[in-house]
């Protein structure tokens, strides 16, 4: 009887440990002050009946940072909330079927391993995972340009040439990765019965001269001319519009919260030169009228429209979710045209295509470059780029979304010459406006950032030599663009194979060579662009099959997991 009491107890106690060391894991912060009681937790309490069980204090290297240890037989227990801020590592206790398990990993961050040899006809790296007018660096999407405004150096908003080709680039590949859309047309030409018009409005299809189409010729002085619309799955709205500048005319959208209806959000488009501004339930996109009717297109995801909103209003904006809105109505002011208003659940190619057109716009004619309008400090041990910079993954990733257009549009030369004449600051070096640096006078290399000295950054510079694959493969064969883009290309992967060496950390990889250059520590990438150069030269492995570009991707990946350099 007294070995089937001790039996138990033991048994017992071993439960209570296995508690702690799970509760443990799930602590917050590693000498426990975060409690929900704001208290340490009473250790003599919790292992007064745990046999052999004592708190200790550890102290790390030696200094006064104390962790709150257990000691059991000789082995010491260490919260695992100390070890993932000690380390960089993540964990997390996941339940299945009742039972709990602790998963531990290295990294958070995903690779994608190519099915086939890249196609530049095809999707864009692995951009269709990625949402980029969502990100909280983009301050608005521009209802005068279609494209996102950047606010991450600058929080009054300017058009960023990378992010805007990555807005592109993404909603190409979800254009061919995703279902085809629902549409449903509300107004091409042929009035619609529901439209609700006021005594002192009017509303009536006349033929248009500059769009040579009959369209919807409308007046109001009043409430508005309103279209019930009454959706609750799909906010992708589109439509040409021309509005009277001497009038206070906008197109007003209404959204409602399905939880609360009396939560009622009105989005406006109007003629105003600012880009977003929010008072109260209204919030306002400006879309810079020039000239008096003259037709604009817009094509709004209006959920983005009011996340961004919110986020001017400083309300939550972590995520939108469609279950929570419903679109209620449209509604026109003051004097104008409207045409072709379409619902839809999205319109990514006329997403793509906007992002196109801004680059066609906007390209510099002189240097061939989309100029960066603001200054980006990157060391302090070097002077920061003034305003006016041109960036060679920028460049690239313009070049990759102009080549998917030409070949898309069944070969629009608009788009080639755009990409060809992108070419330019590719020859020319970074301290003379360019994009190319050479390292140690002998590897020619493209800058992301063109600093004197060059740093070398890996990421940036494989999305420009992938912009460049995208050219030579997608111009007509032996043309003068191809042949150019190509010898760029070459120049630039014999300069990845011989300096990919250099990037290697023993543990993870380098975002660059400030500690070759700039005799300064070195700048390790985090996981995620740890992952990204992984998942370059995963694609540019298929391209060119060299052995330094394979090696060193399966070792990147094995340092994902945990595996370090051997030492001696």
């Amino acid at each position: 009887m007294r070995l089937n009491v001790r039996t138990f107890f033991l048994v017992f106690s071993t439960l209570i440990l296995v508690c702690m060391v799970t509760f443990w894991s799930n602590c917050s912060n590693s000498n426990f002050s975060t409690l929900s009681n704001n208290e340490k937790p009473n250790f003599e309490a919790l292992l007064q009946n745990v046999q052999d069980v004592i708190p200790i204090d550890c102290f790390i290297n030696g200094n006064n940072n104390k962790v709150d240890c257990l000691l059991k037989n000789s082995i010491v227990y260490i919260p695992f909330s100390f070890l993932k801020n000690y380390f960089e590592i993540y964990g997390k206790i996941i339940e299945i079927d009742n039972k709990k398990s602790f998963h531990w990993s290295h990294s958070y961050s995903k690779i994608y391993h190519q099915n086939g040899k890249y196609n530049s006809k095809g999707v864009f790296t692995n951009f269709q995972n990625y949402k980029v007018e969502e990100r909280d660096r983009v301050k608005c999407v521009s209802a005068s340009e279609g494209v996102p405004v950047s606010n991450q150096w600058n929080p009054h908003g300017y058009y960023y040439p990378t992010q805007i080709a990555q807005f592109g680039l993404s909603h190409y590949s979800k254009y061919l990765t995703l279902p085809s859309p629902k549409v449903r047309v509300l107004e091409s030409g042929q009035l619609n019965p529901h439209w609700k018009v006021t005594d002192a409005s009017k509303i009536q299809i006349v033929f248009n001269t500059q769009v040579n189409s009959n369209v919807i010729d409308f007046f109001s002085s009043d409430g508005g001319i309103s279209l019930k619309i009454d959706n609750k799955e799909d906010f992708f709205i589109s439509f040409d519009i021309a509005l009277s500048l001497s009038k206070s005319s906008s197109v007003v959208i209404i959204l409602k919260e399905i939880k609360d209806p009396e939560e009622i959000w009105k989005l406006h488009y109007t003629c105003s030169r600012s880009l977003i501004t929010a008072k109260g339930h209204n919030i306002y996109h400006g879309m810079h009228c020039n000239d008096n009717f003259k037709w604009k297109k817009l094509a709004r995801n209006l959920l983005i429209d009011l996340q961004k909103g919110l986020h001017v209003l400083k309300k939550t904006t972590t995520k939108m979710f469609r279950s929570k809105y419903k679109l209620c109505d449209f509604k026109l002011y003051g004097v104008g045209y409207l045409d072709n208003l379409t619902l839809s659940s999205s319109d990514h190619i006329s997403q793509f295509y906007s992002a196109v057109h801004w680059f066609i716009k906007h390209q510099d004619k002189e240097s061939g470059g989309w100029r960066n309008p603001v200054t980006r400090k990157i060391s302090p041990v070097i002077k920061p780029l003034k305003p006016g910079w041109l960036s060679a993954m920028g460049q690239g990733q313009a070049i990759s979304l102009l080549s998917r257009a030409f070949f898309h549009s069944g070969g629009n030369e608009l788009y080639l010459k755009t990409a060809h004449a992108a070419l330019k600051p590719f020859k020319i070096l970074s301290k003379n406006g360019g994009v190319l640096s050479e390292f140690m006078n002998l590897y020619p290399w493209y800058e992301e950032y063109p600093t004197v000295p060059p740093i070398f950054i890996l990421n940036g510079f494989m999305y420009s030599l992938i912009g460049l694959y995208d050219l030579f493969s997608l111009a007509p064969n032996n043309s003068q663009v191809s042949q150019e883009a190509y010898l760029l290309w070459k120049q630039g992967m014999t300069s990845l194979k011989k300096m990919l060496p250099l990037y290697d950390m023993g543990s993870r990889s380098a975002y660059d060579l400030r500690h070759v250059t700039l005799d300064i520590a070195p700048n390790i990438a985090r996981w995620d662009y740890h992952a990204t150069h992984i998942n370059q030269l995963l694609l540019l492995e298929t391209l060119d099959n060299a052995t330094v570009i394979h090696t060193t991707a399966k070792r990147w990946i094995s340092y994902m997991n945990g595996t370090r350099a051997s030492h001696n």
